[in-house]
């Protein structure tokens, strides 16, 4: 699975944005412009707000998680648990991997609609001066600012569950070949061997009466 990359999102934001922008210029041609409840920048912001605690949670697993493993890598003795507080448990796959997906479902929403309310925002920029139009645009800038920050957040889950390189040693150069390992056994290929996984007794012929 691939990170998110910004520019995505910065591409969906400003298409969104545009189609937002002559949309409502085409509807105000015909009438007055659809309003815009006070609510909705309740949504991105409930989003970003559980993303983020999510994202704090994860990473905060991890860590236990490195420093425990660290420790028995280094022969230290593992500190007693106290009342009340739990061994840290390894993080298990497939709930990182569906955080990720939510949280890459989440920034692609949180630009989307910071596009809508942004291109809305644009065009009441002209209106200022009739109060409707002016705290519909206080409201389009908040959903965009709650939009960014849902964006951000699912940008920082991916960030802390993303997978990092084992080491230098697993690391596989351009051409395919694998790097060898200081402290590996040099293997030695078999002939006449099948493959298995099982072992194969040769047999040797006799000549007999």
């Amino acid at each position: 699975m691939k990170p998110t990359r910004p520019l995505a999102l910065a591409v969906a934001f400003l298409v969104i944005g545009a189609l937002s922008y002559g949309g409502v210029q085409l509807w105000s041609h015909y009438g007055i412009p659809p309003g815009v409840p006070a609510s909705a920048p309740l949504t991105p912001a409930i989003l970003a707000v559980i993303i983020l605690a999510t994202a704090l949670a994860f990473r905060a697993r991890l860590k236990a998680q490195r420093e425990a493993v660290q420790r028995v890598l280094d022969g230290e003795p593992t500190p007693p648990i106290l009342p009340g507080q739990r061994p840290p448990k390894p993080l298990d796959p497939l709930q990182a991997a569906r955080a990720v997906m939510f949280a890459k479902a989440s920034s692609m929403v949180g630009a989307i609609v910071s596009g809508v309310y942004a291109g809305y925002g644009v065009f009441l920029l002209s209106k200022l001066s009739v109060d409707t139009f002016r705290s519909r645009a206080v409201v389009c800038g908040i959903t965009v600012l709650c939009g960014l920050a849902l964006v951000a957040a699912a940008l920082y889950l991916e960030y802390v569950l993303r997978v990092p390189p084992s080491g230098p040693d697993d690391a596989l150069p351009k051409n395919g070949s694998g790097t060898k390992s200081k402290t590996a056994t040099p293997t030695r290929p078999v002939r006449n061997r099948p493959d298995g996984t099982f072992p194969v007794r040769r047999e040797s012929n006799h000549s007999g009466s």
